[in-house]
């Protein structure tokens, strides 16, 4: 009986340490559903208990056009310096599965920063982006961007956030 508790103890202690890894380091976007969706249909804000926060918007994608037709654009507002390891991530969920393109690119020209492309369900999922920046971006020179339209489908965005932790 000591031998589970203490196992249980590590085991917890081990997830804990992890969920602090993944999120240590400064904060340049603070978690916040205040999405910017580019599309021809509507969106709209949603309550949701079952995401963190409560909260998320929910934007509708014809598949028909490009991928970037429908997307979700947050700006960041600190800086990204060369070499910092970046840890960008949202909670997604979608009405069908989805493949949605997950990027911080600059804002102007929208350059690639750091890009991967990820996969949604049906149930709420906290993705995450990471990458080591190879340039110098200013304060505010960067968003993160999702580009949506993969298929005809509605997905939900809930909190979006960024970690810069620093260089090597």
């Amino acid at each position: 009986m000591k031998i589970q508790a203490a196992l249980l103890a590590v085991s917890g202690l081990m997830l804990a340490s992890t969920a602090f890894a993944q999120t240590a380091g400064k904060p340049i976007l603070a978690a916040t559903t205040d999405w910017n969706i580019y599309s021809a249909g509507p969106h709209q804000a949603i309550n949701d208990a079952k995401v963190e926060g409560g909260k998320a918007v929910e934007a509708p994608a014809p598949g028909t056009g490009g991928i970037w037709e429908v997307g979700a654009i947050r700006p960041i507002d600190g800086a990204i310096a060369k070499g910092d390891h970046v840890v960008a991530s949202v909670w997604v969920k979608s009405d069908v599965p989805a493949k949605v393109v997950f990027r911080v690119e600059t804002r102007a020209g929208a350059a690639r920063v750091g890009e991967n492309s990820i996969d949604i369900g049906a149930d709420w999922s906290q993705q995450t982006l990471d990458f080591v920046a190879t340039d110098n971006y200013p304060a505010g020179a960067t968003q993160v961007a999702l580009l949506l339209n993969s298929g005809k489908q509605t997905i939900d965005l809930g909190p979006v956030s960024v970690v810069d932790k620093g260089g090597n």
